[in-house]
This record gives C-alpha cells, sequence and structure tokens, in this order.
C-alpha cells in the first residue's frame, strides 16, 4: 500500500556572494541568474506549498504554478528555484511579477506566463541532499523533474565557459549569472562563495536634481535624486546613494551649495521628496545600475 507522503519542512536558502569577475575553470557550473522571486516548493503528491526567503507560506498567490505541480504528483521532495514573470517582448521582468502579485492570483491570467525554474533539490523521500555536490543534487533535480514541461523548467547551466554566458545575458540585457563550485554541498542559511552571482552593470546619465541629508558623521548627504530628459521634460527615475569616494562627497557638497533651489525640477512622490533639498538641474552624473523597475 502507498505511505502517505509528508511535506517537506522549509530550509533556509543558501544565498550567493556578489563578485566582479566570472571565475574561471572546469570546477564551476554556471547558470542564468534570473530576476524574479526566489522560493522553495515542497511537494509530496498531491500536497504542494510555496515558500518565500523567510519561509512564508505563498501558496495562494503562486496558485497557477501550485496547480501544474500538483499535477506532477511527485514524492516529498523540497525544490529550490525562482519564479520569474515576463514584459510583453518576452524578458523576464521583476516589474511584471510584481504587478503579478499586487492583482493576486484571482485575476492572474495566461498572459501573465509565470514560470518556475528549478536549480536544486534539498530533499526527497526524507532524504537530506544537502551534503552532496552541486552537481549531483542537479542531476538528482533533472531525473525528479524529466516529465515536467512548462511553465515548470530545470535551470540549465554549463561547465566551464563561464565567460561566454556571461557576455550573451549581458548582450541581450538579462541580469547576469550565478557560478557554483560543481564539489560544493548546500549552505543552509548562509551566504558563501561556493555560489557567486555576477551582474550585468548597466551604465547611463542622469541630471542631479536634490540630495538628501546623510545622519552619517563626515558624509554631507545620504543619496542623490536623479532624472533623465524625457519629451522635453525632466522626469525622476529614483536615487543613488552607494560608490561615492569621500573626496567625491565632499567636492559635490561644494557644488551642491551653489545650485540651491526652492522646488524640484521634476515632478517627484510626495514619501521622495521629504527631507530633500533640491537643486538647479545643471550637473550630470554617470550611474552604474542593474535596472530599470517600475
Amino acid at each position: 500500500s502507498k505511505k502517505t507522503a509528508t511535506l517537506p519542512k522549509f530550509r533556509a536558502h543558501q544565498l550567493a556572494t556578489l563578485v566582479a569577475d566570472v571565475p574561471a575553470g572546469n570546477a564551476w557550473m554556471h547558470e542564468i541568474k534570473f530576476d524574479g522571486y526566489r522560493t522553495l516548493v515542497a511537494c509530496a503528491d498531491d500536497k504542494v506549498k510555496v515558500f518565500t526567503r523567510t519561509g512564508l507560506d505563498w501558496s495562494d498567490r503562486f496558485a497557477p504554478l501550485v496547480e501544474r505541480f500538483r499535477a506532477l504528483d511527485l514524492p516529498a521532495c523540497l525544490i529550490d528555484g525562482e519564479v520569474v514573470a515576463y514584459d510583453k517582448d518576452g524578458n523576464p521582468d521583476f516589474s511584471s511579477l510584481q504587478n503579478v502579485l499586487k492583482r493576486g492570483h484571482g485575476a492572474q491570467t495566461k498572459a501573465d506566463h509565470l514560470t518556475y525554474h528549478a536549480f536544486d533539490l534539498l530533499e526527497v523521500n526524507g532524504e537530506d541532499l544537502t551534503k552532496l555536490t552541486n552537481i549531483e543534487r542537479k542531476e538528482r533535480l533533472e531525473a525528479l523533474l524529466r516529465d515536467a514541461k512548462p511553465p515548470i523548467h530545470v535551470a540549465d547551466h554549463l561547465i566551464g565557459a563561464g565567460e561566454k554566458l556571461y557576455r550573451a545575458m549581458c548582450a541581450a540585457g538579462q541580469e547576469g549569472i550565478i557560478s557554483k563550485k560543481i564539489d560544493a554541498k548546500y549552505a543552509v542559511g548562509k551566504r558563501t562563495k561556493a555560489w557567486v552571482k555576477v551582474k550585468c552593470t548597466r551604465r547611463q546619465e542622469f541630471v542631479i536634481i536634490g540630495w538628501k541629508k546623510s545622519s552619517a558623521k563626515g558624509r554631507p548627504f545620504s543619496s542623490l535624486l536623479l532624472a533623465q530628459h524625457e519629451d522635453g521634460k525632466l522626469i525622476y527615475k529614483g536615487n543613488v546613494g552607494t560608490g561615492f569616494k569621500q573626496d567625491t562627497l565632499e567636492e559635490l557638497a561644494k557644488k551642491f551649495a551653489r545650485l540651491e533651489r526652492k522646488t524640484a525640477s521634476a515632478e517627484v512622490g510626495r514619501p521622495e521628496s521629504r527631507g530633500v533639498t533640491w537643486l538647479e538641474p545643471k550637473l550630470v552624473a554617470e550611474i552604474a545600475f542593474a535596472e530599470f523597475t517600475g
């Protein structure tokens, strides 16, 4: 007789360390870094739960994916992966995913294109797989989900050739890659250098329209408010608060003192305007950033 399987319990995710360069050599496997929502999927026959990174049960928010996993009738298992939504051009887009979640599962449609990209397997039939190597767990995952069809996918990987994959992702406007040591174990709840992420960085020029005061001693401002020219007017784009050296902070503070004005030169929301000193839009900064959000 078939024994009733018990749903595996939540475990904290292993996290990747951000690095500047792709690790070289065949000791590493490389995967696409998906611009989505990191989750754990616990399955046991017709029982399925989707956990967030903090252990919340979000099964109701990802109801269409829960139904797809339920249809697979999997043994008791705990899968690590990413929920991804796509924009109108078919590219992974975090803002689109946020919009789907705001609407709730009752308003989700086929046009939302929610998919699940599985990239790790932590447990099967009560067996703890976290002591196995990255490559062994990936092989077990591929075997477990061999019958899965879209929107459930097993994330592909390359061994070596990480730089080539990284260049291809950046050229396609994607977020970057994740590189994992082939022989490393799963470090539950830890950020390690056995998993590293290399992000594609974009650079553009922005107009500085204001600054926010800093509470840190010796730091003249905490962040700058940025805008860009669109259709003949300035449009607020967001803030930047990191990457400044001390001499740059002091140099900018002197320039800001000569450019202060009473009102904003672009339309900025009330929460974002709180505590801002507005500036004449005469200074331009080249900013490195990952993506534009909604």
